[in-house]
This record gives C-alpha cells, structure tokens and sequence, in this order.
C-alpha cells in the first residue's frame, strides 16, 4: 500500500513539473481569434511561454483564450508599429492571471482599447512598458505594477486623462517618456513613484498645468526635459527632487515661475 502511495505521488508531482515547465520557448503570433481560441487546445498544460508573443490582427475581438497564462519569458505586444494594431479590441480581459513578463510589454495601436482591465495580476515587467496610439482615458488596470525595470513610454494616446492605474509604481530603471497626450491634465497615478535611473522627458501634453503627481520623486538619474506644455503655469510636483543631470525647459508658453524646484541643490548638467 505504501509503495502504492508513494507511486501516486511520484506520477502527481511528476505532473506538475511538467505542467509547470515553460513553453513555447522560440515565441509565437496569434493574428486571428480563432488561434486564440484554441491556444489552450493547440498548447495543452502550456501556463508559462517562455519566448516572445505577438498579437495583432483586425478580427481579433478578446484575449479569453490566455486565461491560463501565468508568466511570459519574452516579450508580449499587443499591436505594433509594423504589423498594426488590434481595432476591435476594448479590453485585455483574458489576461487575468498574467503576473509577469520577462521582457518588454507594448501595448500599441489599438484604436477601440479603452481599458487595461484583465493585466490586474501583472507585478513586474523585465524590461519596458510602451503605451500609445490607444483610446484609453486611463491606465486603470495595471494596479499591480510595482517596478519597471527598463523605461516607461507614454505616447500619443489622444483621449488619456491621467495616468491613474500606475499607483504602485516605486520604481522605473530606464527613461520616462510623457509624451503627445493631447487630453492629459493630470500626473495622477504617479504619486508613489521615487526613483526614476534615466531621464525624465514630458511634452506636448497641452492641458497639463502642474506637474503634481510626481509628488515623491527624490532622484532622476538622467536628464529632465519639459517641452511644449501649452498650459504648465508652474513644476509644482517636483518639491522632492534634489540632485539633477541637466534641466531643459523649452516652448512652455505659459511658465511663468520655476516654482517646483525650490529643493534642488546640484545640477551636475546645464540647466536651459
């Protein structure tokens, strides 16, 4: 009976090692709901893809056929530059247990994405996170984000508002990229943010008034450049910062104070 026992546990654990290996090590594309659909089917006990993963096509409608996935080696994008987005997708719901990425997560031309919803797990990201061309209003979705190892890029997505649902972001290893996002009038979202390694750019986010958001933002490796922000009146947000490479200050029409930098104490740079 013993050895019968202890057989039945060999062959279960047996089992979940295997379960648990990753797959999929040399990437894979998905370009039609129907292979979607059939992940689970095509790719049995597949939970862990170790390589990269690409989505993009115009008759993909949701990402529920993922609802195994746990963790991505590789890089996953969802819509792209070259291939094109996703048009008819509103949400990442599908995704729900994801809880990490090993390498880059883009999230690219997808004209009807609204929310981030279904990326609720997600707590890390090997390398950076890129974000535009969508029609999000917010980032909500990405609650569980706490380090970005490599650089944030926020670009170019027309209807966003704030950049509420990065709230427990501590923590961003490369550049931070705020860039073209013509409704933006908050920094909100950032607020738990103290370290950022590279540099800071934030342009052409035309309501922008403040730069409050940025709140407890101690250190940037790098370089901070703001730009073409048609409404910033004052870098209120900045109070934290004290040590700089170089400040750029450049096109904002309606600065009138440096108001925001009242404990900086060493720019090793130029300031501009």
């Amino acid at each position: 009976m013993k050895k019968l026992i202890l057989l039945i546990t060999a062959v279960i654990l047996s089992h979940t090692f295997v379960l648990s290996q990753a797959c999929l090590c040399g990437g894979i594309t998905f370009t039609s709901q129907s292979q979607i659909d059939n992940f689970q089917a095509n790719n049995p006990g597949c939970m862990e893809i170790g390589g990269d993963v690409t989505i993009y096509g115009s008759g993909i409608t949701n990402l529920s056929g993922f609802s195994v996935l746990t963790s991505i080696g590789g890089n996953l994008n969802i819509g792209s530059f070259e291939n094109g987005g996703i048009p008819l997708l509103t949400s990442l719901t599908g995704l729900n247990n994801l809880t990490s990425i090993g390498g880059n997560l883009g999230i690219k031309y997808n004209d009807a994405l609204t929310s981030l919803t279904g990326l609720d797990r997600l707590n890390s990201i090997g390398g950076y996170l890129s974000i535009g061309w969508n029609a999000l209003t917010s980032l909500t979705g990405m609650e569980g984000l706490a380090f970005i190892e490599g650089d944030l890029e926020i670009r170019n997505n027309y209807n966003l508002t704030s950049l509420t649902g990065l709230d427990n972001v501590t923590f961003i290893g490369g550049f931070t990229f705020i860039d073209n996002n013509i409704a933006l009038n908050s920094l909100s979202g950032l607020q738990n943010l103290t370290s950022i390694e590279g540099d800071l750019y934030i342009g052409n986010n035309y309501p922008l008034t403040t730069l409050s958001g940025m709140d407890n933002v101690t250190s940037i490796g790098g370089n901070l450049y703001i730009y073409f922000n048609g409404a910033l009146t004052s870098l209120t947000g900045l109070e934290c910062l004290t040590t700089i490479g170089s400040i750029i200050l450049q096109g904002n029409d309606a600065l009138s104070s440096l108001t925001g930098l009242d404990n900086v104490t060493s720019i090793t740079g130029s300031l501009w």
